[in-house]
């Protein structure tokens, strides 16, 4: 590998994923780590790894801070589709996602998402690859709203930095089953994989703690609607934390039921605020409710 490099032998006797202890040792968030470990910039104990790579003491990891040439098939395949631009420059591309479509590919789905559309229709930083280049944060499928990408390697590590110091603020409308108790409430639990099953739950022993502002926008015996808030960026944080409570989701089939109304989670995006990375100048976007979480709101007599 290329120089400069750095060396950090793992110290502890308890198991840590490698791109977490990245997370701690460097600024940086997952995305950002995870992007780095793909492309070969860390090693562990002179070879290759995954970002969820279990660390054990006295493990060697080396990390490569030169960037790499970048090849064309290094990089997912462009496509034209519909996107819906709220902003763009030569930094960064802010979208309103619609509900069914990916942020970025996967090992097992490699076309159709944000990513593959926005490289048919500019540029990306290379930061991520080979599934997430420009990726600083990502929305779950069903989720629609404000997303931001970044479309060179300095904005890349100045949004990230941003995101890992949480200047960055989302804001979300929820549609949760039953009444929400109180109007305003700031939620702390602690979230993580879940021992022998493929998706997240709440974890007290070795969860990391998730904080999720929520205030009750209205309610009724049945429903209610939600602004929500999130300071930390778990994966899954807002629908963890609500079905936690007791108050799952609308049609979040994962973590609590499907709906004959709405047939995604009521979760969207409604705003995103930072500041841009070449200029500081403080940035917010927003993104109407999407026409099914409207009708769902008509339906439980929730709209104003």
């Amino acid at each position: 590998m290329a120089f400069p490099m750095k060396e950090l032998i793992y110290p502890s006797m308890k198991p840590e994923r490698l791109d977490r202890f990245l997370v701690t040792s460097f600024s940086g968030t997952r995305e950002f780590w995870k992007g780095r470990i793909q492309q070969g910039y860390v090693l562990v104990n002179g070879k290759s790894a995954v970002p969820s790579r279990k660390l054990r003491k006295n493990d060697v990891i080396s990390v490569d801070f030169q960037e790499k040439t970048v090849s064309d098939k290094d990089w997912p395949e462009p496509e034209h589709g519909q996107l819906h631009i709220l902003f763009e420059d030569e930094q960064i591309i802010v979208l309103d996602k619609p509900a069914g479509i990916l942020t970025h590919p996967t090992a097992s789905e490699r076309t159709g998402t944000l990513v593959n559309c926005i490289l048919g229709h500019s540029h990306l930083s290379s930061i991520g690859l080979p599934y997430r280049p420009g990726v600083v944060h990502r929305l779950d499928r069903n989720t629609s709203g404000c997303i931001v990408f970044a479309k060179d390697d300095a904005a890349f590590r100045n949004l990230a930095e941003q995101f890992r110091r949480h200047t960055i603020e989302k804001v979300y409308d929820a549609v949760v089953e039953g009444r929400f108790p109180v109007k305003t409430q700031e939620i702390s639990v602690p979230v993580g994989m879940l021992r022998g099953r493929p998706k997240m739950g709440v974890r007290f022993s070795r969860g990391k703690y998730s904080v999720t502002s929520i205030r009750v926008i209205a309610s009724n015996a049945y429903a209610s609607h939600l602004e929500v808030k999130p300071v930390t960026g778990r994966t899954h944080q807002i629908r963890l934390t609500l079905a936690f409570l007791g108050y799952p989701v609308v049609g979040d089939s994962q973590y609590g039921h499907s709906s004959d109304i709405i047939k995604r989670q009521a979760l969207h995006a409604r705003s995103i605020s930072f500041c841009h990375p070449g200029s500081g100048k403080r940035m917010v976007f927003h993104s109407e409710l999407p026409d099914d979480i409207r009708a769902l709101l008509a339906a439980l007599s929730l709209s104003s």
